[in-house]
């Protein structure tokens, strides 16, 4: 996933201030490299979907199906859904739920039992994509991109992060982990709502 997003978003990745060589929150792949990290992208492809085929586990193998496609199509042509406003958070969420899915189904659960953490993980991740899109918000502007930060707004971007981390506060447990981590995410991209100055910090956070 992250090596199609680093080949695919090259120039982009030049003109946003988050990427560098050197940076945590994101390399820039150098061309010389890209051809490389698409051959073992698509090798890393054809094992993946290979191994899950030989478990016989036919859910198992249908969510890793889609997740291989949405980890290329997010970047790669000819869908590029990080560049279909909305869909762009959307789809990082599905990622989440169906890696979820796979290790319930894996186990021999069923998709149609899968448990609620799996959809409550998948909103808070496409949450926090809205909030990132609302920081890379001038540089997507800058490189003609479109994002839900671009289309909306960054205030709206962060306001739905927070509403988004809300709903999982609402149905979480809060005595459990997740639910510390998701009440904390709540005031941190509420903070970023209201004070837009605040939005990178709020996202390094969470």
């Amino acid at each position: 996933v992250f090596g199609i997003n680093d080949v695919y978003d090259y120039e982009s990745d030049l003109l946003n201030p988050r990427k560098s060589e050197s940076s945590l929150e994101g390399t820039i792949l150098q061309p010389v490299y890209h051809n490389d990290v698409r051959r073992a992208a698509w090798a890393s492809t054809a094992l993946i979907l290979g191994i899950f085929a030989l478990t016989g586990r036919k859910q198992t193998f249908l969510a890793t199906l889609g997740l291989v496609f949405l980890g290329w199509q997010y970047s790669a042509p000819p869908l590029r859904l990080k560049e279909v406003p909305v869909i762009d958070s959307i789809s990082n969420g599905l990622m989440v739920l169906l890696a979820s899915f796979i290790g319930f189904t894996s186990r021999g659960g069923s998709v149609a039992n899968a448990p609620r953490s799996g959809y409550l993980m998948a909103l808070v991740c496409a949450g926090v994509h809205a909030l990132g899109a609302a920081v890379d918000i001038d540089a997507d502007l800058q490189a003609g991109q479109r994002t839900i930060a671009t289309f909306l707004g960054a205030r709206a971007s962060a306001s739905i992060a927070a509403a988004f981390y809300a709903t999982a506060v609402a149905i979480e447990d809060l005595k459990t982990i997740f639910g510390v981590y998701v009440l904390g995410g709540f005031f941190i991209t509420a903070s970023a709502a209201v004070n837009i100055k605040w939005v990178h910090r709020s996202f390094q956070v969470v």
